[in-house]
């Protein structure tokens, strides 16, 4: 039932509709709030940082394609303002970082030696894994507040942690109170461990603002162009990342690799895939509920019908593209590890990983002082509903069947 659900609301409250009535008042009266020209975007961002060279001009393509899909949408004059910012943030990231190698040039020397990737439909426990995965000290996963600024701020490791922290928590501040259901639906502290595709959001490469937003145009251009050199860049993120701390092995995670594993093992040739399996019913409906809070954010309301629809496609696509390049390169590098399973006995599964990719192995006590730690997103605390978003089952069934018989997914069939 509606009352049931985590997202009942489908528009802005009515505060959210006064500020965005303010937003369009500065927006009419052109001030750079909510500018989203190419020019204005670079400019902005040379000013916030007092730097000046990208590291080359590779970026500037799928911005463009990007502000394209955004300037012919249909956003809120608040969702310009938050855009802006987002561009903003990732074009001084890349800024800070051309510097930071500049300085540091030995830093590209530094060798990721077999980093974990979990990758998967989103809301089929990579959360959980990443987080079981790093409870061994000689791996280490990134937290909100290092993803979002991988450049230190300070020398000292220990005032640059409680600046960048300070900076992630700003930002979580304000997400909260414009999406307060996200507490619920996933919850994120500046300590927690997050997905990692803010490093590719500062080459504006990320399939995640395709589905968070629906900026399809951007969406479909992405998908036909060669991430080689996304990852390439994202990689020198994670090198200048290790440098705190050295001698540790990285445990990432993000949904977004799924559509991008060919250039992932371009960049990462030993990477151990971790790739987690759920019953596309639950996992499309449970995604929906989720994104369809940054679509209300973007939009002031959002259709629950065309959430689904977008979604159901673009799952399928990343999954017959992560399949076509498992077949091409095979089993080696891949782990699958069923939902169901994962949540019946972690620590088995846990185990199992670490046995195939010849890691350090974590005790079961360890994954129980875990698992009993609270969270407000905890298990059954995020109601959604599949008819909600105008899923019909036996159509997904259908569409996904190569997938389910492939790595023998059981389904909750009505």
């Amino acid at each position: 039932m509606p009352d049931e659900l985590t997202v009942k609301r489908e528009e802005y409250r009515w505060s959210l509709k006064a500020l965005d009535r303010g937003a369009a008042l500065l927006h009419r009266l052109g001030l750079p709030f909510s500018r989203l020209g190419e020019a204005s975007l670079l400019a902005g961002a040379r000013k916030a940082t007092g730097l000046e060279d990208w590291g080359g001009e590779a970026f500037l393509e799928p911005l463009r394609v990007m502000l394209d899909d955004v300037e012919s949408s249909d956003l809120t004059s608040l969702a310009r303002i938050s855009t802006r910012d987002i561009g903003l943030h990732c074009l001084g990231n890349r800024l800070k970082i051309t510097e930071y190698l500049k300085q540091h040039p030995r830093v590209v020397e530094h060798k990721i030696d077999r980093p974990v990737f979990i990758l998967g439909f989103p809301r089929t426990g990579t959360t959980l894994l990443q987080n079981l995965l790093d409870l061994d000290e000689r791996r280490r996963a990134l937290p909100f507040w290092e993803i979002m600024n991988p450049v230190p701020f300070h020398d000292d490791p220990v005032k640059d942690k409680k600046a960048r922290v300070r900076a992630a928590n700003a930002k979580l501040r304000i997400a909260y109170w414009v999406l307060p259901e996200m507490a619920a639906v996933h919850e994120i502290r500046a300590e927690s461990l997050e997905e990692c595709w803010p490093l590719l959001a500062n080459s504006f490469t990320v399939m995640a603002w395709d589905m968070g937003s629906g900026w399809r145009n951007y969406g479909e251009w992405l998908l036909k162009h060669n991430m080689d050199d996304s990852y390439a860049e994202y990689k020198k993120a994670l090198q200048i990342m290790a440098q705190r701390v050295p001698g540790s092995e990285f445990v990432l995670k993000c949904p977004d690799h799924m559509w991008f594993v060919d250039s992932l093992l371009e960049n990462f040739p030993d990477a151990c895939i971790v790739w987690t399996h759920r019953d596309p019913v639950a996992s499309i409906a449970s995604y929906c509920s989720l994104i369809s809070l940054n679509w209300r954010l973007m939009y002031g309301r959002f259709d629950p019908t065309e959430i689904g629809a977008h979604i159901e496609n673009r799952f399928l696509n990343g999954i017959e593209r992560a399949m076509a390049v498992r077949e091409r390169v095979g089993e080696e590098h891949f782990f699958d590890v069923d939902f169901v399973q994962l949540c019946e006995n972690p620590a088995s599964i846990v185990n199992q990983i670490t046995e195939k990719f010849g890691l350090s192995s974590i005790s079961p006590e360890a994954v129980q002082g875990y698992l009993d730690t609270e969270r407000q997103d905890a298990k059954g605390s995020h109601k959604y509903s599949i008819e909600r978003y105008g899923l019909d089952v036996d159509r997904i069934y259908e569409r996904y069947a190569a997938y389910i018989e492939r790595f023998n997914i059981p389904v909750q069939r009505g």
